[in-house]
């Protein structure tokens, strides 16, 4: 399988490249659960660009791993199983199932990111009670505004907050920010943030928002 955002990957720490010193807590955090999440950074050839995260919100660092070196990939959509997460406590868990129906519905695929993803792929407690979902939906073909719109107000009756992040083939972008259905969405990129009128169409991007390339 191709190595994409939000990938969560198994790794032998000593496989990490980094250009900069790598902090004690990294290394802590990756003896308890050595698993790291692929970022959309343009890494050189051969490797891929990874995160670490700590156990404070603040604490993310960013560094590349050999591609080779990858021991287990688990992609968000392959944490939709029910019975990975059907005993688990936390809000955020219910809002899973919540938001599995919706989605479903529309025929989306689609899989948790962020704390709730690392959790069910690491089989570490990451999730606390102030924990939000972050999913991600694939979205191969253009989607209609409407469907869009009928998708945020559906999630609003969620119990914890859901930030639903759009991946194309162009990039990924805010649910919430599309629905609007009014001007350009921020797109986020291998190469940096840039404005879509078609985030699905990469030739219509425009300038990163820091100006030309």
């Amino acid at each position: 399988m191709a190595l994409e955002p939000h990938d969560l990957l198994k790794i032998n720490p000593k496989d990490i490249i980094s250009h900069s010193l790598i902090p004690a807590w990294v290394v802590h955090s990756l003896e308890k659960a050595p698993f790291v999440v692929v970022r959309r950074v343009h890494a050189p050839k051969g490797q891929v660009s990874i995160g670490i995260r700590g156990k404070e919100r603040n604490e993310r660092f960013g560094a590349f791993l050999p591609e080779h070196c990858v021991i287990k990939q688990i992609k968000p959509e392959h944490l939709t199983d029910k019975d990975k997460w059907k005993d688990k406590q936390s809000q955020a868990f219910a809002a899973m199932e919540f938001v599995e129906d919706i989605l479903n519905g529309h025929g989306f695929t689609w899989g948790p990111g962020g704390s709730v993803g690392f959790e069910l792929a690491s089989g570490v407690e990451t999730v606390t009670s102030k924990s939000d979902l972050d999913l991600i939906v694939r979205a191969q073909e253009l989607l209609p505004v409407f469907i869009a719109k009928e998708i945020v107000e559906e999630v609003k009756r969620s119990p914890v907050r859901v930030d639903v992040q759009v991946e194309t083939p162009a990039g990924a972008f805010s649910l919430i920010e599309y629905a609007r259905g009014t001007g350009p969405v921020l797109l986020k990129t291998m190469f940096g943030p840039k404005l879509s009128h078609n985030p699905w169409d990469e030739s219509n991007v425009s300038n990163s928002v820091f100006g030309p390339r």
